[in-house]
């Protein structure tokens, strides 16, 4: 008899967890004369991405992190495995899941996850993913030994799988093109880049804050553009920017084509995160090129390697004296630039689907 491999499809239009999502349904790769794809989400949604032609939608649209979750789609009694691409798993049928686990953002920033019953609802579900889980896939060493220390998981039991960067999609565009971006979007012809806003690990009021004082002081004369905006900005960096015209540019939701224009006309990519699990932005921007200047905080020195120049995310004066040192140092940015590409081609989809192809034959085998 045919076996059967659902998977959970629901947060595919999410940040971080969508990307990789649809690049693993872009590359499935297992064939299905091995077992047929069964995916679970919103017909919607799914019918705007690339998925295998042979795989069969289920429609699934519970929401998120809700107990209704924990029951499962009645389809899935039917799978023989059943991947679930974030720690929401349905607990009914958890002895047949391979689960991803992205990082413990929701652990250790307790604002994420602040009611009493959404933080038993992480405890339940991460300890269940622990003892009962078929697989245990972790998006970087840093999450793996983050799982390890704070919920005792077995070492052995948890296999990292790096999410990739689409080489393709993230090489440089043509001079021509990025100035049509730029006057498009109105935006200056220098600056600083970043992404992520609302989110307190995000650390976006940090570099806010220091970036203002640069301004003031008329020691920083480029501004900001700020991408990665999903939903509306929230008032207070509305208001920042009316107090600081000309510093900060907000850009409107960009396709995903589109959005290696932002990083390629950037002089420099700031990320001052104060935690992440992985971090595509930094990979993104390494990938067209373009000087990196992050915070050394978890994950990130692990993905960028050597090609970055590194600061504390919590050191306002020695952030300010890294910044207006290396924004004038051209042989140091023409550094972090090569240095940035030749990283960015360790982290493939070719080598995350690989990893997955083993993990998925190993189950399939097993059942036989």
């Amino acid at each position: 008899m045919q076996k059967k491999i659902g998977y959970d499809a629901r947060m595919i239009e999410n940040s971080g967890i969508g990307i990789r999502i649809q690049h693993i349904l872009k590359f499935w790769p297992i064939a299905p004369t091995d077992a047929k794809l069964y995916i679970f989400g919103d017909p919607n949604h799914l019918k705007k991405y690339e998925i295998p032609h042979h795989a069969e939608i289920i429609e699934y649209k519970t929401k998120i992190y809700s107990p209704k979750e924990f029951f499962g789609h009645p389809k899935m009694t039917e799978m023989d495995v059943l991947d679930i691409p974030h720690f929401n798993v349905p607990l009914k049928y958890i002895r047949k899941c391979i689960v991803t686990i992205h990082d413990l953002i929701p652990y250790h920033f307790k604002e994420t996850h602040s009611s009493f019953a959404k933080r038993m609802y992480l405890q339940l579900v991460l300890r269940s993913i622990k003892w009962f889980a078929k697989t245990i896939i972790a998006v970087s060493n840093y999450t793996k030994n983050d799982l390890i220390t704070n919920f005792s998981y077995a070492r052995e039991r948890i296999t990292v799988v790096y999410n990739g960067i689409d080489l393709k999609n993230f090489s440089n565009r043509s001079q021509t093109q990025l100035n049509v971006f730029i006057k498009q979007q109105k935006l200056p012809k220098q600056y600083l880049f970043t992404v992520g806003i609302g989110k307190t690990h995000k650390n976006f009021p940090f570099l806010l804050n220091n970036l203002q004082t640069l301004w003031n002081a008329g020691t920083l004369k480029l501004p900001l553009v700020v991408g990665g905006i999903s939903k509306e900005i929230p008032a207070e960096f509305i208001e920042f920017q009316k107090q600081n015209p000309n510093r900060i540019y907000f850009l409107e939701h960009l396709s995903y084509d589109r959005l290696p224009l932002a990083y390629q006309g950037a002089k420099l990519f700031v990320y001052p995160s104060l935690f992440e699990g992985f971090g595509f932005p930094v990979l993104e921007a390494q990938a067209v090129g373009t000087p990196v200047f992050s915070s050394d905080a978890s994950v990130l020195p692990e993905v960028l390697g050597k090609g970055f120049e590194a600061f504390s995310p919590k050191n306002s004066s020695s952030f300010q004296n890294q910044l207006l040192m290396l924004i004038k140092d051209k042989k140091r940015l023409k550094e972090l630039s090569r240095l940035g590409k030749e990283n960015a081609k360790s982290f493939t989809w070719s080598f995350a689907i690989k990893s997955l192809d083993v993990l998925y034959k190993k189950q399939l085998t097993a059942l036989k």
